[in-house]
């Protein structure tokens, strides 16, 4: 991973004053509430921040540069502008920010005990009180901070869902960049095959069980389908063939595994490979 600054950075600066700030939330806001003229005048984009020192105002205005754009009908933000907005909508970079614990679905997939959410140190936990079995999950403050629990539930679970289908494919879910994952085996209670994979461009670090990769399986799907489930909005460690040790090897050269899967009283067997190739 580089150590060197990104340009990037510099945009963030642009935002550590109230001021600025208010700025392009008044011009997010103008763009959300009229997409195809998403333009403030001056005198209108003056008032919604209401700053009466027109210099003052013109001082901010020009500190914050490509993150909005000057045009014949006013002040309009920028797609930068708008990363940024939302980037600091999620919540995710509020170092103080915290939620839960509350009761979560399911057990937990090494000890079977209750398990709960929490949200604090900007992390997303599901875990049953015993730090190894602790589990990172993606969800951000406005993630959680919205809808009812079953709701929030659904939405960590597609969360979840999405993240580790992009890392399986290689993509990382944080910055985008290529991520290498491989299939190796955990000396830990269970002994299971685990699929683990990090960016070097970011460092972002994913891992799950083997059995996670099934819910990518088209037939998978296809086959909770039929029976009235959409998987990928099904929290994982409430199925059992998602659990740790759950796989069955097949031959370990080359790595091949067969992952059995049951809804009600049928069972789907796939077979899935190393995971280097990324097929089935």
């Amino acid at each position: 991973m580089s150590d060197e600054v990104p340009s990037s950075t510099e945009l963030l600066g642009r935002v550590d004053n109230a001021t600025r700030f208010k700025i392009l939330r008044s011009l997010a806001n103008a763009c959300h509430e009229s997409p195809p003229d998403p333009w403030l005048e001056y005198s209108e984009l003056r008032d919604a921040v209401s700053i009466r020192d027109k210099g003052n105002f013109n001082y901010h205005l020009d500190r914050l540069g490509d993150l909005i754009e000057k045009g014949p009908a006013g002040y309009c933000i920028s797609s930068f502008g708008m990363q940024v907005v939302s980037a600091i909508a999620s919540g995710t970079l509020d170092p103080d920010w915290t939620w839960g614990p509350i009761d979560a679905p399911g057990e937990c997939v090494f000890c079977g005990d209750s398990v709960t959410f929490r949200y604090e140190d900007g992390a997303l936990r599901l875990s049953c009180g015993t730090d190894d079995h602790t589990l990172l999950l993606p969800g951000s403050p406005s993630l959680l901070d919205t809808g009812s629990e079953e709701t929030i539930v659904e939405r960590i679970a597609l969360s979840s869902y999405h993240e580790f289908a992009l890392t399986y494919r290689g993509v990382c879910p944080g910055c985008e960049g290529y991520v290498d994952g491989s299939i190796h085996r955990e000396n830990v209670e269970p002994e299971h095959y685990h699929y683990h994979a990090d960016c070097p461009r970011c460092g972002f670090q994913s891992g799950f069980p083997v059995g996670v990769v099934a819910l990518f399986h088209p037939d998978v799907i296809s086959f909770f389908a039929e029976h009235g489930t959409d998987v990928r909005s099904t929290p994982f460690w409430t199925l059992d063939f998602c659990r740790p040790g759950h796989e069955t090897v097949l031959s370990t050269d080359p790595l091949r595994f067969r992952v059995d899967v049951t809804e009600g009283d049928e069972t789907l067997s796939v077979v899935l490979n190393d995971g280097k190739d990324r097929h089935f």
